[in-house]
């Protein structure tokens, strides 16, 4: 189970993503540095090696940036 939380830092579209230990694995925001049709922009931090192309994405919803995450957290690393 992933479970966001406000993280506080201004913007009410800014998340900090939990895993089911509570242990802080990504974050989910809007930004204006996006494409204009996908402005939720959402990372999974590994915590080791580098990020691959896999661990970070744009869609048009948060909750389309919740299914995406999800998606990409159940998946094991792919390297770059």
């Amino acid at each position: 189970m992933l479970t966001l939380k406000p993280t506080g830092l201004g913007g009410t579209d800014d998340y900090e993503v939990f895993d089911a230990d509570r242990r802080p694995i990504g974050r989910i925001m809007w930004t204006h540095a996006a494409p204009t049709d996908r402005r939720w922009f959402w990372v999974i931090f590994r915590g080791h090696g580098p990020q691959t192309p896999t661990d970070k994405g744009y869609t048009a919803t948060r909750e389309e940036a919740m299914a995406a995450f999800k998606v990409a957290w159940s998946e094991p690393p792919r390297p770059s």
